[in-house]
């Protein structure tokens, strides 16, 4: 059996003293190597080894941040000025060290049709072709470019991406992926809010999808009253016991549209692209009109508070039959 090893000795005052002074040395000499993240893991180390240091927890964060600013990549800053006009000199420095550079060949999906992604794309160079998987051919949408972004849709509402997305050419990105964005939403308060309106406001894919009117509905959706009981599968198809109760908003006989409440977003937004046994009970309460299906989370949105509107897809159709008997109208 295992002893439990004894709590560790408070340090002296003078130990405390010494050892803040070796971390602001190493801080700066992480800063001189623009080893940035290092420099942010040792400032975290510094106010947990002595929080009532405050000068040099002051000095150091100081530092940090005229650090940032004087290597910030300026063609970068003059391409999206748009974006760091709006922000703080911590929340442009807070975003910029989370992305990445990458470079990727032509020839290269960046994401697919229907598929699930947390990732945002800023274009900084190189062309990138947006295309529609549509009954066994690829419809060419647009070409993106330099000041171009990619995944927004991503930030704005949790749904699978609504095109696929291929490199025309050799491209340069700056990419923001799904943990990152967590990160700072903790660390920036409000900083999501002003990349999910950049965003809205200048991505260019939500638009020429709906232009080209690449997401028409195939059946029409009926307005119905009722109630939902989901129960999250695995990928085995088999039941968890994740389970939730929504009221159904409108359905069509390829999908349907409910409302729930949900307390955390993360937990909302794990439910994309997640298989749903569904149980529905329709029309009078005294009489309802009962029916089971699988479907697929395609899209779940947010609202206000803790309410959010989930879309599935069936995994087959429902009879139209069923689907006169229940409706009280078209959406």
């Amino acid at each position: 059996m295992s002893e439990t090893p004894a709590n560790p000795v408070p340090l002296s005052a003078e130990e405390k003293r010494r050892l803040v002074g070796r971390i602001v040395a190493e801080v700066e000499s992480a800063l001189k190597a623009r080893d940035f993240l290092r420099a942010d893991v040792l400032c975290d180390k510094l106010v947990a080894v002595d929080p009532m240091a405050l000068v040099e927890i002051i000095k150091v964060n100081g530092l940090i941040e005229e650090a940032k600013t004087a290597a910030f990549d300026r063609d970068h800053l003059a391409i999206w000025s748009k974006l760091y006009d709006n922000l703080s000199e911590e929340e442009r420095n807070g975003l910029f060290y989370s992305m990445k550079k990458i470079v990727v060949p032509p020839k290269k999906l960046l994401f697919s049709h229907g598929t699930k992604s947390d990732r945002l794309f800023l274009i900084e160079r190189g062309q990138v072709t947006i295309f529609f998987p549509k009954d066994g051919q690829n419809i060419i949408l647009a070409q993106m470019g330099r000041g171009d972004i990619l995944g927004g849709g991503a930030f704005i509402t949790t749904s699978l991406c609504p095109v696929s997305a291929v490199t025309h050419t050799e491209v340069h990105l700056m990419c923001l992926e799904g943990d990152a964005t967590r990160a700072l939403d903790d660390k920036f308060p409000g900083l999501l809010d002003k990349l999910i309106g950049f965003c809205a406001t200048n991505g260019r894919v939500d638009e020429i999808v709906r232009n080209q009117r690449m997401e028409k509905r195939e059946f029409v959706r009926y307005l119905v009253e009722g109630v939902v009981a989901a129960t999250v599968l695995t990928t085995e198809g088999q039941k968890t016991d994740a389970a939730f109760r929504g009221d159904l908003a409108n359905i069509s006989m390829a999908g349907a549209c409910f409302a729930v409440r949900i307390s955390k977003k993360a937990t909302a937004q794990a439910l994309l692209a997640r298989h749903l046994h569904l149980s529905f009970a329709c029309g009078a309460k005294d009489n309802p009109t009962s029916f089971k299906v699988i479907g697929r989370v395609v899209r779940v949105s947010s609202h206000l508070y803790d309410d959010y509107s989930v879309q599935v897809r069936f995994t087959r159709q429902l009879p139209e039959e069923l689907i006169k008997k229940i409706a009280r109208g078209e959406a």
